[in-house]
């Protein structure tokens, strides 16, 4: 028996992208899209929820880009692909980072509601991932506007531990530590993919996921599957383990059937 079947309903089903369903940071493999669509079919809501802001999430999901979405770690929202600001950063906020970004002469990507502002080495990884479908016009930091979401790139694990204190002593801001990758994620205080959830009236739903930045969305779903593509991580799974297969993952999916 499935869980629908079990609780005779419908449910919400919300993924996380790379590293749970893109494993190259491009594109879905089509036994995982195939699987998703499937859930559509069967009357269920999708959802996806991403680090990525919107405008980096639209080209590596064509054929679900009128899903409900969640971006920047939460701090966006689209529907039918009308995007919105959940929570801005402060001005404040903004300008303490954009203090350490000049001071420790820090790599960058500062994300508006659409445009960006970043200062990226050019064999950079994160250039395959920004701004992809050439939608946004890239601007100075010192020009962009309504910031939703700040990445530091390429930090010491010195700089994080003594970053991560700077900014929890000055500012209100979230700080997400992508684990391996030597970034720092900064949002606006209280913003994670599950509060913005919460915001969507989004109580009772199946959550897919694999890094830090997915743990509430994790802890708080009726059922969690943990994609296990960071083994350093696989402590924190909840509830289901999965591994990072392309195959796997798309029959986990249809499990639930």
């Amino acid at each position: 028996m499935t869980l629908m079947t079990l609780w005779g309903m419908t449910m919400n089903f919300v993924f996380d992208i790379d590293g749970t369903i893109s494993f190259n940071g491009q594109t879905i493999a089509p036994e995982i899209s195939a699987a998703i669509v499937t859930l559509q079919r069967a009357g269920n809501r999708v959802i996806f929820a991403s680090a990525r802001p919107i405008r980096d999430l639209l080209p590596i999901i064509p054929a679900f880009k009128d899903c409900t979405l969640i971006g920047a770690n939460g701090a966006l929202i689209a529907n039918k692909q009308q995007v919105k600001s959940v929570r801005p950063i402060t001005d404040h906020d903004s300008a303490v980072v954009k203090q350490l970004i000049e001071s420790e002469a820090l790599s960058y990507v500062i994300d508006g509601q659409w445009d960006y502002a970043a200062a990226v080495p050019a064999n950079h990884q994160i250039l395959k991932q920004l701004d992809p479908g050439k939608l946004a016009n890239r601007v100075l930091m010192t020009t962009l506007t309504n910031i939703i979401k700040i990445i530091l790139l390429d930090l010491s694990s010195e700089q994080i531990v003594r970053l991560s204190d700077h900014l929890k002593r000055n500012t209100e801001l979230a700080v997400i530590q992508h684990t391996t990758e030597g970034n720092l994620d900064l949002t606006a205080k209280g913003v994670n993919k599950w509060t913005t959830l919460q915001y969507l009236g989004v109580d009772h739903y199946v959550a897919f996921g694999n890094d830090q930045n997915d743990l509430e969305m994790l802890a708080n779903a009726d059922t969690s599957v943990w994609v296990t593509s960071k083994p350093i991580l696989n402590e924190l799974g909840r509830q289901m383990d999965q591994q990072c297969m392309p195959k796997t993952v798309a029959d986990r999916i249809r499990s639930f059937i």
